[in-house]
């Protein structure tokens, strides 16, 4: 086994073990819990993921590019400092819009969320900012560990706050501590960094680091928004046109597929931005090859998990999660291609950012995410049903992802050929210089 696969099995064995944690409570969970009560938990989730992406500003994903150590702190340093202020802002956007999200869900007590959005977004924030931090360094096998033991606080949380009869806000408490649990192991690595390699950073380096990463923020914070708005967006959008039961049911077959195969993706994903990184400044002529295994790679690991599964998905939601669930199994079927198409991608997400390309990941979110509320509002204003219009978004996603893949490979095609003009022309220069000697 080569080095990079090693490194993804290692942060792919802690996601496996971390989804099989969640997986194994979730037939207990949907006893505890209505279709409902995870709809307005899907929605609240939704809202947390897509403003997630401009906690920081997008400068997190800068963290793994800096040569030295001392700028990649600062940067961890400048994001935490954002990720504080938006939080902030996030929690009181939310309590003004309380009211709105209060209709669409039927939920007439929306206002007590708004507490717990700031820290609901503060500790999602930190967590995406030092999960960087842990790539950069290669710390694989104290993230792998980090992702169980979330999962653990989080179900075990759930389960306990059920009783309480709270209904979605059990779920909400819980998902929120199984994050912070994250948090503080990863706080501490970047920390015990910080002090071994006595890495002191200052407002200038921080200032430094915000001009020299900028189109980040510019470029990426867009993109990256529109991403997660595509992402997330179908399960507000459901909960408002269908409901939040429909939203609930379409939320299940995310949790028991989506979510874990995009997770196992973002581990692939992981290895491969901090494998790419290092080609792109120490070997450029690897990128090409690197990019090409690992979507041939996901491409066949997809197809073995999303088959296997999607075949059996109605019997399995009927027998495991009961007869008020047995729809969602009909849900992911249709959803299966999408989720394919979203295996593979995630997997090679970080090329656009890695080479700067934000502009490409710009024009590649706007066309997507155009597509998928066209679908999702095209089906809702024929009178379509929701098994219609979750074919529609289906349908619109995987163009989306497919979309995605064919920039990339653009861009790494061209930065091949950039490449190795410059490799001619130092071939060249090298040998008219022992010419002339």
């Amino acid at each position: 086994m080569d080095q990079f696969m090693r490194k993804v099995v290692i942060l792919a064995r802690g996601t496996v073990l971390s989804q099989v944690i969640i997986l194994a409570t979730l037939p207990i969970l949907t006893r505890l819990y209505s279709p409902s009560d995870f709809g307005i938990f899907s929605v609240y989730i939704s809202i947390i993921s897509i403003v997630l992406v401009i906690v920081s500003l997008s400068y997190e994903i800068a963290i793994p590019l800096p040569e030295n150590d001392r700028m990649a702190s600062s940067i961890v340093k400048l994001s935490l400092y954002l990720c504080v202020i938006i939080s902030i802002v996030g929690g009181l956007g939310f309590y003004l819009l309380h009211t709105q999200f209060s209709r669409w869900l039927d939920e007439p007590d929306m206002q007590r969320y708004a507490f717990l959005f700031t820290f609901s977004l503060f500790g999602a924030g930190c967590h995406q900012i030092l999960n960087l931090w842990s790539i950069r360094k290669e710390y694989f096998k104290q993230l792998s560990r980090t992702k169980y033991m979330q999962s653990i606080s989080q179900v075990s949380s759930q389960l306990l706050l059920s009783f309480t009869s709270w209904g979605p806000l059990g779920l909400i408490i819980g998902e929120l501590l199984g994050r912070l649990t994250g948090v503080t192991s990863q706080w501490r690595l970047w920390r015990n960094d910080v002090k071994k390699k006595a890495i002191q950073t200052t407002w200038l380096d921080m200032k430094d680091s915000a001009h020299r990463y900028r189109r980040f923020p510019i470029l990426s914070s867009w993109s990256n928004i529109l991403n997660s708005v595509g992402l997330y967006l179908p399960n507000i959008i459901l909960a408002a046109l269908y409901g939040p039961y429909i939203a609930g049911l379409y939320t299940m077959g995310q949790r028991f597929l989506g979510a874990p195969i995009t997770l196992i993706s973002l581990s692939i994903n992981q290895v491969y931005m901090s494998e790419f990184a290092m080609c792109l400044n120490q070997n450029p002529s690897r990128i090409h090859s690197l990019f090409r295994s690992t979507v041939k790679k996901s491409l066949v690991f997809g197809i073995i998990i999303i088959g296997g599964v999607v075949i059996f998905a109605p019997m399995l939601f009927h027998y495991l999660f009961g007869d008020t669930w047995e729809k969602s199994g009909h849900f992911m079927r249709i959803l299966s291609i999408m989720y394919l198409s979203q295996f593979i991608a995630t997997s090679v997400g970080a090329t656009l950012s890695v080479m700067e390309r934000q502009d490409l990941h710009l024009y590649r979110e706007i066309t997507r995410i155009v597509m998928i509320l066209g679908a999702l509002f095209l089906a809702r204003y024929t009178n379509q049903t929701s098994d219609i219009a979750i074919t529609f978004l289906s349908i619109a996603s995987t163009l989306g992802y497919s979309l995605h893949l064919s920039l990339s490979w653009f861009a790494v095609k061209k930065m091949r050929k950039i490449k190795g003009s410059e490799y001619d022309a130092g071939s060249s220069s090298s040998s008219n210089s022992r010419s002339f000697s």
